[in-house]
């Protein structure tokens, strides 16, 4: 999309911006943009965000009201949220999810109505902090996991799973900031969206392996299976923010191999070993997948 420069005056120049990206953000005569010198580029952006701001659900119309519909409005980005409720079943679940929903508290509450609001305008500037975040505490979960389980400390996992709280947290609010203002690529914001639902999910299967009721040790194949997941995952990590045509190969590569090696666990393992062992292959593909999601966005 090219645009000519017009001079005005002695010292200004002057370029039109695109009207449908203007009326998408609803802007007009008199708002500020934020420039960016980006090398021999100029980012322009808006702290306009898309979407309403306020949502109201009315419980006996809609069914039920769960936390995982919170999680939904809060993704799409509403800054208050009104909850009419019919009785007090799901309240509990939805003060429990609040935690998850950075920015948000619960301002209002009585028997027939919940008001939430977002007290974090700033936050929607620092989705890269947030990525990074996503990234690490999703790793920092797998790695005191696998220590647990090496040295049998299953004592450890109930604070372990708390770390998948806090994964939801960020991805969370990665998301609600795609909704609001889209991913600094426009055209790759689906796939970052997906990107992200997907490490949620990696996490996810760390949260069900800290759930196994472990009678005894776990096998060491299997640990060994765990520790190459980890370094599977911390690669592509690393390739995210400093690519490298070896560590491509290795996120198809590596793959293979694992897969090979727990296809042939998974013939004599028994009890926990294998319940262990079906969710890390469950957490390998979804890093696998988000690993391709990556790919795409830089196309």
């Amino acid at each position: 999309m090219k645009r000519r420069i017009v001079q005005h005056g002695s010292s200004s120049l002057t370029v039109t911006l695109p009207y449908s990206w203007a009326q998408q953000f609803n802007l007009k005569k008199g708002d500020e943009l934020e420039a960016d010198i980006r090398g021999n580029s100029v980012v322009f952006s808006t702290a306009k965000a898309k979407g309403s701001a306020k949502k109201e659900v009315e419980v006996s119309q809609f069914g039920v009201f769960t936390k995982n519909n919170l999680s939904q409005v809060y993704q799409l980005g509403y800054d208050e949220v009104i909850i009419y409720l019919d009785n007090e079943t799901g309240v509990e679940d939805i003060k429990q999810r609040i935690a998850e929903c950075l920015g948000f508290e619960i301002i209002n509450i009585n028997e027939r109505t919940i008001e939430i609001r977002s007290i974090a305008h700033t936050l929607e500037q620092d989705f890269d902090v947030l990525l990074r975040k996503t990234f690490l505490i999703t790793k920092q979960m797998g790695d005191e996991l696998f220590k647990a389980l090496k040295d049998s400390e299953f004592s450890k996992l109930k604070n372990i799973r708390t770390l998948e709280s806090l994964n939801n947290k960020f991805v969370l609010a990665c998301i609600r900031i795609l909704n609001k203002r889209g991913y600094s690529n426009p055209d790759r914001t689906m796939q970052m969206y997906d990107m992200l639902k997907l490490i949620e999910r990696f996490c996810d299967e760390f949260k069900h392996i800290c759930d196994i009721k472990y009678t005894r040790a776990l096998d060491k194949r299997i640990l060994s299976f765990f520790d190459n997941l980890l370094k599977y995952y911390d690669n592509f990590y690393q390739l995210f923010y400093k690519f490298s045509v070896q560590g491509k190969k290795k996120v198809y590569l590596d793959r293979k191999e694992l897969l090979q090696s727990a296809h042939k666990l998974l013939q004599n393992t028994k009890a926990e070993d294998t319940v262990a062992l079906h969710h890390l292959l469950a957490a390998l593909d979804k890093a696998y997948d988000a690993a391709g999601e990556y790919f795409t966005m830089i196309l």
